[in-house]
């Protein structure tokens, strides 16, 4: 016969099981594939072909001419370009867990609150080349010198580069404490009914002295690393209506402060 502290340690034991589930799936990779790219190595040589980039890990893998692929570390490389995305990312990166789509069919096409948020119809531009640099990084750590080399994806122009790495993150889905009554979110917490995943991205500067700094803060961050030009990238950016959170807006900002402090001769 168990005893009470037996039983109280395998139910504790199931109910972190079910508690932990949510977290595990929190942690998931993000791999872009691409039809075509084109790689320079530190020593030199060029590759092309085929990419696939794991951004979690800063790796790439490259189909070779002869149907071998190749293993390419961010250490190893010095830049590349890719063309022809091969992954529509508002269903590649859209879930929710498998309880909430069982249980759909019983409300005769569910309530409004019910159903997750629509994915935004974004597809990748396939005649879009993409420009990557390797760049060595504290990985977020502003207390360490030690700095490895990592991708970054350029997006505007030097020399003060706008620099993206990209992350897959996990958001809830909450329903009304009325529904969560009824007993059918067991094992998530209180009032999330699922998750769907979502493409988050991170904005650096890459600096002319090879620096990497983060923007946390895009617009507070961007407008200190620009100090004496700041006002008139706060104006430009009023003007002419512009996002300090968004890329291709914030790749205008950075251009036009890259005029100011670095005038064309």
């Amino acid at each position: 016969m168990k005893t009470p502290h037996a039983w109280f340690s395998l139910s504790s034991v199931l109910v972190l099981s079910l508690l932990a589930a949510p977290a595990a799936r929190a942690q998931r990779a993000l791999v872009q594939q691409f039809a075509a790219s084109t790689v320079l190595l530190t020593t030199g040589d060029t590759l092309h072909g085929p990419l696939t980039l794991h951004a979690d890990r800063d790796l790439l893998l490259l189909t070779m001419p002869d149907q071998t692929v190749r293993t390419v570390a961010a250490v190893a490389v010095r830049f590349f370009a890719v063309q022809g995305e091969q992954t529509t990312r508002s269903q590649q990166y859209y879930d929710y867990y498998d309880f909430y789509d069982a249980r759909r069919g019983y409300y005769g096409g569910s309530p409004r609150w019910l159903n997750p948020p629509p994915p935004r119809p974004e597809r990748p531009d396939t005649a879009l080349v993409r420009v990557f640099r390797s760049l060595r990084w504290n990985r977020g750590n502003d207390y360490s010198d030690f700095r490895m080399p990592a991708f970054f994806e350029q997006l505007s122009r030097g020399p003060v580069l706008l620099l993206r790495r990209e992350s897959l993150v996990e958001r809830p889905i909450n329903a009304p404490s009325s529904y969560y009554a009824g007993g059918y979110g067991y094992g998530l917490p209180r009032g999330t009914m699922g998750y769907y995943t979502e493409l988050r991205p991170a904005f650096f500067l890459g600096t002319p002295e090879g620096e990497v700094v983060e923007l946390r803060n895009p617009k507070k961050d961007l407008l200190a690393y620009f100090q004496p030009e700041a006002r008139q990238l706060e104006q430009y950016a009023k003007e002419h209506k512009l996002n300090f959170s968004d890329a291709r807006e914030l790749a205008y900002l950075i251009n036009y402060a890259n005029s100011l402090r670095y005038p064309a001769p």
